[in-house]
Order: structure tokens, then sequence, then C-alpha cells
């Protein structure tokens, strides 16, 4: 089964996907309001990793931890189910906080372990950034190498607003290649309100493909109880591997997901996470769950 790239309607629906997130851009400005709140550690679930996932803006981790856990996804359409296990350290040291991920996965009938290691380094009291450097072995719904890059500034007298501007290098086991360009923002109203929203680009090769899409994230809470994270996700996507040599091309995805992050003692609590993803092929259900503790 493969689907080729119909280059009668990518036009038109990439135009159709720029209007409306100009849309959403222009409501998401209008309804920002003053105030403030404590970022979370890690308040929007990572998008699709299938498709080069869209980098998000990230408020700068606190403090340092380790957490790890598992996720089990159904599939329609005979596309059968995902199940696999994860594990995250951060360790902050001053103006920089090292990260780490190990994961190892199975997914459209294949098995593959992915790993990488970061640093989000703070500048000064209004510039922050991230690197990040991750590939794998196995699987070849991994990616072979991506880099991840973003700046952060902060605005406003009590820097509750951020601004942020990334790039994304994924190098899939097949021939694409996706390079996206990122601008979003975050706010953060008094507590306990975090409001979270942006745009990505995402020009895939080989045939340009260009496939623009957008998330909106909502969190309320706060450090050392919980925090709910509500994130939706809308767009395009260039290419997505469902076999070593088989692919789904420029079509457009919708997903919704919901992370609540609970603290049960001082230092230490659990990850629970419901997604749901739908494109125009197969839907995608499921959840994770992990236990964290904080040093």
């Amino acid at each position: 089964m493969n689907y080729p790239n119909p280059s009668e309607r990518a036009i038109s629906n990439s135009v159709l996907a720029v209007r409306d997130l100009c849309i959403y851009a222009a409501l998401l400005i209008a309804i920002v309001l003053p105030g403030y709140a404590q970022a979370p550690d890690n308040p929007s679930q990572a998008p699709d990793q299938q498709t080069a996932p869209a980098p998000e803006a990230q408020p700068r981790p606190l403090g340092s931890y380790v957490e790890t856990g598992g996720n089990y996804l159904t599939l329609t359409n005979g596309f059968g189910y995902w199940a696999g296990g994860y594990t995250r350290v951060t360790y902050d040291r001053g103006p920089d906080v090292l990260n780490g991920e190990f994961n190892v996965q199975r997914e459209f009938g294949d098995a593959g372990a992915y790993f990488a290691v970061g640093d989000t380094h703070t500048f000064n009291s209004d510039w922050y950034g991230a690197f990040t450097f991750g590939s794998s072995a196995g699987g070849f719904f991994w990616p072979r190498y991506r880099t991840d890059g973003f700046l952060n500034k902060k605005w406003l007298a009590r820097k509750q607003f951020i601004t942020t501007a990334g790039f994304t290098y994924y190098s899939a086991k097949d021939v694409h290649r996706d390079r996206i360009f990122y601008v979003g923002s975050t706010y953060y109203f008094e507590k306990p309100w975090i409001v979270e929203g942006g745009m990505y680009f995402n020009v895939s090769s080989p045939g340009a493909v260009f496939a623009p899409a957008g998330f909106v994230a909502v969190t309320r809470g706060r450090a050392q109880h919980q925090y709910i994270v509500v994130r939706t996700g809308f767009g395009e996507e260039g290419y997505q591997l469902i076999g070593p040599t088989v692919s789904l091309t420029q079509f457009q995805s919708q997903a919704l997901t919901v992370t609540w992050r609970k603290w049960i003692g001082k230092n230490w609590g659990f990850n629970v996470v419901g997604d749901y993803y739908h494109n125009p092929f197969y839907d995608r259900g499921g959840s994770s769950f992990g236990i964290f503790k904080e040093f």
C-alpha cells in the first residue's frame, strides 16, 4: 500500500491550512491577558513521533528528576498496536539543564530504540535556548538522526510572555528528510493557568512537500501538587512511514492529548497521558503511565 503525492491537491490543501493557521494566530493574540504563573517541568506531551515531531515552546525545566514508564495504543484498519517503554532524566546544574531520553517502542510490526541528549541553557534573565540530538537502533519508524534547536525570549514586566523560534532537521530511515521551521508563544496567567500555541512549517523532500500545522495547549496547576494539560494539534503531514519502504503522503491529521502529572509525596509522583490521533487512513488511541522522582 503506497500513497503517492497528489500534486493536484497539494497546493490547495496548503493554502487552506495556512489560512486556518493565520486565523488561529489572530485569535490566540486576541485572548492574551496580563498575569503570571510558574512553568511546569514539561507542560506539553511530545507530538506524534512518526512524522518528525513538531517542536514546541517549552518553558525551562525546573529541577532534576528521573521518570520511567510505558505506553500502549491501538490502531484501526488493521494497523495493529503500538507499545513500549521509556526513561527520561533531567539534571539541573545552574545555567544548564541537561536531559536524556531512552525509548524502546514497537510500531507497525517492527521494534527499535531511540535515544537523545540535550541541553537547555539560560543566557540571561531574558533569553534561553535549547539543543537536542537523537538517533536510534532498529525500528524503521524512528529517525536515523534528528537535531532540534530553539531560542526563547521573555517579554513584559514580569517575564510572563515567551516567544520561541526553532528548527528541526529529521533524517528518516527511508529517503525522506524533514526541515521544520517553528514559531510559537507561551503566556503565564495568574496561577494556575498557562496557554501555549505554535505553528510549524515542514518542508519534506523528495518533492519539496509543504506541510504546515499547529497546536494549542492549556495547562492548569502548580508545582508540587499537580498539572493537567489539554493539547490539540491539527494540520498537514508530509510523509509518515508505515513500513520500511511504504509511506502515507500529504494528508491532514488531528490529535488530542490530555496529561495529568500528580505529586504523591514531596518529590515523587506519577504522569498519565491519554492520546487520540486521527488521519484519513487510521485512528489511534491509548495511554501511557510513568513514575517520576525528583532529586
